[in-house]
């Protein structure tokens, strides 16, 4: 390789914003690129000779040792990695940072060495929390609502079912979650049922009152069949459409 080769390549490494570390097999660091010194504030001297724990300290809390799961993960291929690299690091100011890690098995000479990418997901698992407390948050309001409540998937399987839903229907949400939406439904209307699902699906419209294909009835656990007002929306995560129906008994009072 020319030595303008070894300059391009030196230079891409030294440009890449992620933090790059090469190690031997035993953790001890040989290499930082800069992205590591912004990452973790250690410039490459201080952590040239060092263990890799320096960064990835093992912790009380978790049986793991950082080394052996880097030499495992070293030869695990890409999907497995993408699953299962997540550690815990640690700045040099004493911040506690969580790192998604790639780790690679590489030669140098006739020596193994691994070549170890950390990039800071703080913000990402700051989101994630941030999304887990709304959906908790509107999951609770959605249980007590005054409407029975029922969401299913594109495959007409139920994915939730909340507390006025249990009381008008007669069954506990454990009961029902994960099955066909058919077991809601009194046996003569199973197959419009589904007709019409599909064909909101595959319309424009976000919404859509049931009754406008004639009168809709639900179907209790003790079997008694009953009328019911209901609305549905539908809500497509990467293209993949789920619905929720807002469902109403029609009393005669």
């Amino acid at each position: 390789m020319s030595a303008d080769s070894i300059d391009f390549y030196e230079s891409i490494v030294m440009g890449i914003p992620e933090a790059l570390i090469v190690s031997k097999p035993d953790g001890t660091i040989i290499y930082t690129n800069p992205g590591t010194e912004r990452l973790t504030g250690y410039a490459p001297v201080e952590l040239k000779g060092q263990p890799i724990t320096m960064l990835v300290p093992r912790r009380e809390d978790r049986r793991a040792d950082p080394v052996k799961w880097l030499q495992r993960w070293a030869h695990e291929d890409d999907d497995m990695q993408s699953r299962h690299l997540d550690l815990i690091g640690l700045t040099k100011d004493g911040r506690e940072l969580p790192f998604s890690v790639r780790v690679a098995a590489a030669k140098e000479g006739a020596n193994e060495v691994y070549i170890i990418t950390f990039r800071d997901v703080s913000g990402q698992r700051a989101e994630q929390a941030r999304f887990r407390d709304e959906h908790l948050k509107a999951t609770r309001i959605l249980q007590i609502a005054e409407d029975g409540i029922i969401s299913i998937d594109a495959d007409q399987k139920i994915t939730f079912f909340n507390l006025k839903a249990e009381k008008m229907f007669g069954y506990q949400a454990e009961e029902v979650l994960g099955q066909p939406i058919d077991v809601l439904l009194p046996d003569g209307q199973r197959a419009d049922h589904h007709i019409h699902v599909e064909g909101f699906g595959a319309s424009k419209e976000p919404s859509r009152l049931m009754t406008e294909r004639g009168r809709v009835f639900g179907k209790r656990k003790n079997g008694d069949v009953f009328p019911v007002r209901a609305s549905i929306t539908a809500v497509h995560v990467h293209g993949v459409p789920t619905y929720t129906a807002h469902v109403r008994e029609i009393t005669t009072d």
